[in-house]
């Protein structure tokens, strides 16, 4: 049934299904892993036997992952089971509103968890500066190790405790180096923490950097994997699926009680199932041991040879892990009668010969019998405290070698104490020193303000002088114009005018001409008029001495008459005339 639904069939539409797998799987992989699936299932709030019939259904290939198709199944069986429906492909076929989730079918938490995370994104100019101070750092096959990062991370002026929750975050593969993208999550966690920011107690899954996020999905603490129950290795028709707290524990002072709380795949104690290679071969693959350890330590586990590890398995193969990987102690060629798990402990031999687990053998003698038990209830007990003393006697000197390295530890932090003495009274020197730039600045910014006001009001003056200006200059570009006009009006004159003057000009010279002409006549008449003039003034002269023999001839006086005659008439006939002829 399932297998020929499609996906938009599953979801019917409902745009929840693709919000869940994208949260599940933003680098769209294809794979949501056990544990991620686990983790977000158990928020529908069904029980764990339910849940693991969904995964039975959904990875019904044993895939140990769910891609998109039996992701979308799981959902929508977790509708089925939220309406009251038995668990069945059958029922995928109804009508089924989408499943509800706690903590997810909120909009406004679901934005604001969003808002939150975006908060701690890293800047594209911060990246390119954080890498640069990667790089000249000096890295060895793209790694820093904790000795070349610590001078930075101690520069910051942080507390040590704050740079170690720092380093804690940014080492997300816990390889105790730190890479490209490492190094840039823990620059940016101290350059936020030196703005008073605090520290995530978790990394936001916006600075997981997107090679390790499948790797630190795997990690989170807490996390329960809802695996397949295993047909034909269950008594009984219900699904291996035990809570933690109802399965009773493995042994009261074995070793396998607290390895736990010692390995570093801790998170890993709440898993549930029976765990195949292909199964737990990712999560083997992260305690960086060679492949041929690791077959050896799954080999010790398996005691049985089934290829698959129940969880008492599972824990004594993490033990030998983590023997490994945090003392460098090899796992042994055969497990210890104290390493076998206590369901398989019937007749496991001690080191006296004796049997040291187990059932006594019977005699049918019910008080033998009894002291028999008692005898080897008291071994056992003897065997027990054996390991505890030997056990507690390597924490001693695992914690003496501790003591002594926090001693050392402590040596530096004091020395390093004093350099921050030394570093705090030079920084309190500078701050004193910028307190007075700081209060010389203060006073030059009152300076300028009040200079930034004089200006301000000049220039609301020059702004209206300027606006009466473009005023005038409005009026007398009108001015202008009309004056324009003008001249072109006078142009036009002048041009008469000047057509006016040539033809002036042309009479001018007609009459300088004539004038010239009149003038020659005028001298002419003036050279006549004075000789008219002088033979007026002879005549006048002539006509007295007339006048004045008249005067004689009637006094009767006749010799002292002057001889007239002769004169006159010359000047009559000649000199008259000849002026006239001029």
């Amino acid at each position: 049934m399932a297998a020929l639904m499609t996906l938009s069939q599953l979801s019917n539409g409902s745009p929840a299904y693709e919000n869940h797998y994208r949260q599940l799987d933003p680098g769209n992989t294809g794979k949501i892993s056990a544990g991620d699936a686990a983790q977000f299932l158990k928020k529908s709030g069904l029980s764990d036997s339910t849940l693991g019939k969904i995964w039975d259904l959904a990875d019904s290939e044993r895939k140990g992952y769910l891609d998109k198709r039996g992701f979308f199944i799981a959902l929508r069986l977790v509708a089925s089971a939220q309406g009251g429906n038995d668990i069945s492909l059958n029922n995928l076929n109804q009508n089924l509103a989408a499943p509800k989730f706690k903590d997810t079918n909120s909009p406004l938490l679901s934005a604001s968890m969003t808002t939150l995370d975006s908060q701690w994104a890293i800047r594209h100019d911060e990246k390119g500066k954080f890498e640069g101070i990667f790089e000249s750092l000096s890295p060895v096959n793209g790694l820093l190790s904790g000795d070349k990062v610590r001078p930075v991370l101690v520069n910051s002026k942080l507390p040590l405790d704050v740079l170690g929750r720092i380093w804690d975050l940014s080492d997300v593969d816990k390889d105790g180096h730190l890479d490209k993208e490492e190094f840039t999550v823990a620059m940016h966690l101290v350059y936020r923490a030196m703005e008073k920011e605090p520290v995530p107690t978790s990394l936001p899954a916006s600075l997981i950097p997107p090679a390790k996020r499948k790797k630190s999905a795997v990690t989170l603490p807490g996390a329960v994997a809802v695996l397949p129950a295993l047909s034909g290795l269950t008594s009984g028709p219900a699904p291996v699926i035990e809570t933690l707290r109802s399965t009773p524990p493995l042994s009261s002072t074995a070793p396998l009680s607290t390895i736990c709380s010692r390995c570093p795949f801790h998170h890993l104690k709440s898993l549930k199932y029976l765990f195949s290679l292909y199964e737990v071969i990712e999560i083997f693959m992260q305690s960086t041991l060679s492949q041929t350890m690791l077959a050896q330590i799954w080999g010790l586990a398996d005691t049985k040879q089934v290829g698959k590890l129940t969880r008492e398995q599972f824990s004594l193969a993490m033990y030998l892990i983590q023997q490994k990987v945090a003392k460098g102690i090899d796992p042994p060629s055969t497990l210890t009668p104290e390493m076998i798990p206590p369901s398989e402990r019937t007749a496991a031999v001690g080191p006296d010969g004796t049997s040291s687990t187990g059932s006594a053998e019977l005699t049918g003698i019910k008080e033998l019998d009894d002291l028999s038990q008692e005898i080897a209830q008291l071994q056992r007990e003897k065997f027990i405290l054996d390991q505890e003393i030997r056990e507690k006697e390597e924490a001693i000197r695992q914690q003496n070698s501790d003591v002594q390295d926090m001693q050392n530890d402590l040596d530096r932090e004091s020395s390093s104490l004093q350099d921050l003495e030394s570093q705090k009274q030079d920084a309190q020197e500078r701050l004193e020193e910028m307190d007075q730039q700081r209060s010389k600045l203060e006073g030059m910014l009152n300076d300028v303000k009040q200079k930034c006001q004089e200006e301000t009001q000049m220039i609301s003056s020059l702004q209206s002088q300027i606006r009466s200006q473009e005023t005038d200059l409005r009026s007398q570009e009108d001015e202008l114009s009309r004056t324009k006009a003008d001249l072109s009006r006078l142009q036009e004159e002048e041009a008469q005018l000047e057509q006016s003057l040539l033809s002036g000009r042309v009479q001018l010279d007609s009459i300088i001409k004539s004038l010239k002409t009149t003038q020659e006549e005028i001298s002419q008449a003036r050279s006549k008029l004075s000789l008219i003039q002088d033979s007026q003034k002879e005549m006048t002269k002539t006509i007295e001495e007339y006048n004045s023999a008249l005067s004689d001839i009637s006094g009767g006086n006749f010799s002292n008459l002057p001889d007239l005659s002769g004169g006159f008439a010359e000047k009559e006939n000649g000199g008259f005339r000849s002026a006239v002829r001029r």
